[in-house]
């Protein structure tokens, strides 16, 4: 198989004047394409006069010992080595990002961190021989997930075991991200549609990125024709083809309108219930989530808002459940004064009819 370049090294100069070598992984890292050994020298070769490292990340993963050698010479570096995520930074590639003295994301990127997997044939000793090999592999992950986060190996643990997907939002609060930027415009990278199926759980942000990558036969054929129209026809018309959103496009607008709006918490539920089907679908999707957090905000219950717009409930429907949640937990309404401790209960009992009765009937005799 033919090697493959999954990534490129560039030197410039930044607005203050200084060096700086750009390093943008956009494809799947190692495998059969160049492998870390070519990387790292030209790594070296540029970062010998940069006085900062920039690390652009857009891959799905690839493999894990390639991505360790770059994570080791990133961290080697002298100067200060930043590490953004352009897109999404998954499996190996979240490894890489962990080198950055600081790491950016936007906030419709995502980072996803999971246990490394392979392949493997051979005898019970060689598959024994290789999930020895897995674990220390894990273990090496682990350990540089937990320097940049300062999660503890518990907590780590748990969201690799579960494959977890992280927006910018949440990587931030959990401690694997330090800067936020205003969203951009995604792509998914080379391969990502068969990478994708590797994965338990991809969130709908990431499908539908992957979905829109997918080449469409278009609309109207582009070539110019050199034959002239019948003459006693009238001249063709064009006709322009309906402007088309991208799910990349969609998704921005809606992590836009969730920041602006102060909303940011709730951008990946919208994105889940609209599927960004097109334009209509996510402005109003953007409206409910925005009237739903309005409603919940009322009863004091706000973070359930962000449940209710991903299971896409409207509004009347949330206003129901917080209904019965408010009136479940209220207790019944008591008049009465309690009791005060220590004195004595008095209960006053009424005439009974059979005495009043038993009264007249002897003052008759």
């Amino acid at each position: 198989m033919k090697n493959r370049k999954w990534w490129d090294i560039k030197a410039l100069t930044n607005a203050q004047g200084a060096a700086v070598a750009e390093i943008r992984i956009y494809d799947e890292i190692g495998f059969w394409g160049t492998d870390a050994k070519a990387f790292i020298a030209q790594l070296d070769e540029a970062a010998a006069s940069a006085a900062e490292l920039i690390v652009a990340v857009n891959s799905p993963g690839g493999d894990v010992f390639d991505a360790f050698a770059i994570y080791n010479a990133l961290r080697r570096h002298a100067g200060k080595v930043t590490a953004r995520v352009d897109g999404v930074a998954a499996s190996a590639a979240s490894l890489i990002v962990m080198a950055g003295d600081q790491i950016v994301m936007p906030e419709n990127a995502m980072l996803m961190i999971h246990n490394p997997w392979t392949v493997a044939l051979g005898t019970a000793a060689d598959l024994r021989a290789t999930a020895d090999m897995m674990d220390k592999a894990r273990d090496g992950i682990l350990a540089a997930y937990r320097r940049k986060s300062g999660q503890s190996d518990e907590d780590i643990t748990a969201m690799m075991d579960t494959e977890t997907w992280l927006t910018a939002l949440e990587a931030q609060a959990l401690g694997f991200c330090d800067v936020i930027e205003d969203p951009v415009k995604l792509a998914a990278s080379t391969k990502a549609v068969e990478l994708l199926a590797r994965f338990k759980n991809p969130p709908e942000l990431v499908k539908a990125l992957v979905a829109a990558s997918d080449d469409s036969p278009p609309v109207n054929d582009p070539t110019p024709s050199n034959d002239p129209p019948p003459v006693n026809d009238p001249p063709p018309v064009e006709v322009s083809p309906a402007p088309q959103n991208n799910a990349g496009e969609l998704a921005t607008l809606v992590f836009s309108a969730c920041r602006e709006a102060n909303l940011s918490s709730l951008a990946e539920s919208i994105v889940t219930a609209s599927g960004l089907r097109d334009r209509a679908t996510v402005d109003a999707t953007i409206q409910s989530a925005r009237d739903i957090a309005g409603v919940c905000l009322a009863a004091r219950l706000p973070e359930r808002a962000e449940g209710f717009v991903r299971d896409g409930l409207t509004v009347d429907q949330v206003r129901a459940r917080l209904f019965e949640t408010v009136t479940a937990s209220q207790r019944p309404v008591n008049n009465r004064k309690p009791p005060v401790p220590g004195t004595a209960s008095v209960s006053a009992e009424g005439p009974k009819a059979a005495s009043i009765y038993a009264a007249r009937k002897g003052g008759g005799k």
